[in-house]
């Protein structure tokens, strides 16, 4: 092994230019991969968040018996679809809008009687926030005794979950890129160092080396330039994190805490690094099958 670092070692000190291009095009590429994937991470926060604030508002009719209400009570209740559940009556209804109003609130002077219905306020269980599982819940409810309107953002919510599947179509499809420009990267690397040394490589064959002893210092070559760029990038990702994206706050409206942009998780940045490495041996094997026979 140490005799195979060291070849590996020499064949990288031999061409220095054409190992710092193969290195810094790898950490561009993963610098690339690297935003993407803090906004990806980003993105899936920031849908925790929505789906933990989603509501579904049930709207009562003015003239519900309490029969009515208690049937809702336990359609409710008895849901794996339901976390907890709020009752607001009419008159606090119409106090929740004076305060929204604010200053505003006079105009609510003149009014007569109170035109709010009451409403039973719902917080989803995490199985219950899919939009299948919310509409279900919806048309449930609907057609109970005492109900007027069901409310839980319909339109929001389908364009929500068609958004967050779109990105991750993306997402797969960008690295799906840039794990082949990686592949091409070190393929072509190991290529040229296969030519720049065809001589040593038959002096080799004829002294009864085998074809995995000739290959070690490839493999370890392609492994090492694959491995420093995938870091390299992953370093130039977070000094453009710290600087543009550090002290930013996504606002999250009334009822949710404002939400800070967040590095990428360690086990992520270090998959990163280790995905750089796997493709750097499989880009090798690729270039050594096509161009180191026999």
């Amino acid at each position: 092994m140490l005799y195979f670092c060291g070849r590996a070692l020499a064949h990288i000190r031999r061409n220095p230019f054409v190992a710092g291009v193969t290195v810094l095009t790898v950490a561009v590429v993963f610098l690339v991969l690297g935003v993407l994937a803090i906004a990806g991470h980003n993105l899936a926060r920031l849908a925790a968040r929505l789906e933990t604030g989603l509501q579904v508002v049930v709207f009562l009719e003015d003239d519900a018996a309490e029969d009515a209400l208690g049937g809702i009570r336990t359609r409710l209740s008895g849901s794996p679809w339901v976390g907890r559940v709020t009752h607001v009556s009419r008159g606090q209804a119409l106090e929740r809008f004076r305060e929204r109003l604010g200053a505003e609130a006079t105009v609510l002077e003149g009014l007569g009687d109170n035109p709010l219905p009451a409403s039973f306020e719902i917080e989803l269980s995490p199985q219950g926030r899919s939009p299948q599982n919310v509409r279900e819940l919806a048309q449930e409810l609907i057609s109970l005794a005492g109900v007027e309107e069901v409310q839980y953002g319909q339109g929001w919510l389908d364009r929500y979950h068609d958004f967050m599947g779109a990105a991750r179509l993306i997402g797969i499809f960008i690295g799906a890129l840039i794990a082949f420009a990686t592949l091409v990267v070190v393929s072509n690397t190991i290529r040229l160092s296969v030519y720049a040394r065809q001589d040593e490589i038959e002096i080799l064959k004829l002294m009864g080396a085998t074809d995995r002893f000739v290959r070690a210092p490839f493999y370890l070559e392609g492994l090492s330039l694959a491995t420093l760029g995938a870091a390299a990038g992953l370093g130039l990702t977070w000094m453009l994190f710290f600087l543009v994206a550090s002290d930013r706050i996504i606002p999250m409206g009334p009822g949710l805490h404002d939400m800070s942009i967040e590095f990428l998780p360690p086990l992520v940045g270090a998959g990163m690094v280790l995905g750089g490495a796997a493709v750097g041996l499989l880009g090798t094997a690729t270039s050594l099958g096509r161009h180191l026979k026999g």
